[in-house]
């Protein structure tokens, strides 16, 4: 029979652990029943709150993101992530937002995938519908430096000149997320009538969306 004790241990440490783990698990069971979400869930009946004090959803926080689900099965999905440090279990937050029946990832935003992801989605909005294959050409592993100038047309070359003001290789760097360019920021439409509430006065107020995550 496999035991709960570490080879060594005492009767004293071994009980002080055990009373460690029955705090902490009092703790992210807690907070998982207090969340927004897990309580909509409980209410309408697709789960129980004995399913959540067995096996209650906790946060998986490493250095760059966030996942959210069951500890057992959020630590073996993210076993081979490369998401720097951690991993730590922490408690989920009220207001946490994820998918009630699977594991849920965020980056945030600081972190260098999301800068990667963010970028690749800017150049190719630049680059437009005609030449924006060119991101995922050049991001290609198996694709060298010589290989992907090698597939680049004269047209090709002059529009990564001209619309980003850098070499083949440049751009190729910032495609795999090695390098990170100056982007212009993306345009936003305006609303053409009054704002009563704005401080200005002015005739004209930004609108757009809330990103989460």
């Amino acid at each position: 029979m496999r035991s709960l004790r570490i080879e060594g241990e005492s009767d004293e440490q071994f009980l002080q652990r055990a009373a460690k783990a029955a705090l902490y698990a009092e703790i992210l069971t807690r907070a998982c029943l207090a969340n927004h979400l897990v309580r909509e869930l409980i209410a309408d009946g697709e789960c129980s709150e004995e399913q959540m004090r067995r096996s209650p959803v906790v946060r998986v926080e490493f250095e760059e993101a966030i996942a959210w689900g069951g500890i057992g099965e959020t630590l073996y999905a993210t076993r081979s992530k490369h998401w720097g440090d951690g991993p730590y279990i922490l408690p989920i937050e009220p207001d946490d937002v994820f998918y009630t029946h699977r594991i849920t990832y965020a980056y945030k935003p600081e972190s260098r995938y999301n800068r990667r992801f963010e970028q690749r989605q800017r150049m190719k909005e630049m680059l437009g519908r005609k030449y924006r294959p060119l991101v995922e050409r050049a991001k290609y592993k198996r694709h060298t430096l010589g290989v992907f100038e090698e597939s680049l047309t004269p047209d090709e070359r002059r529009v990564i000149e001209r619309i980003f003001g850098v070499t083949p290789q440049v751009f190729r760097q910032a495609a795999r997320g090695t390098k990170f360019l100056e982007l212009p920021s993306r345009m936003i439409q305006l609303e053409l009538f009054d704002d009563p509430e704005s401080p200005s006065g002015d005739t004209t107020r930004p609108g757009g969306h809330e990103k989460w995550g």
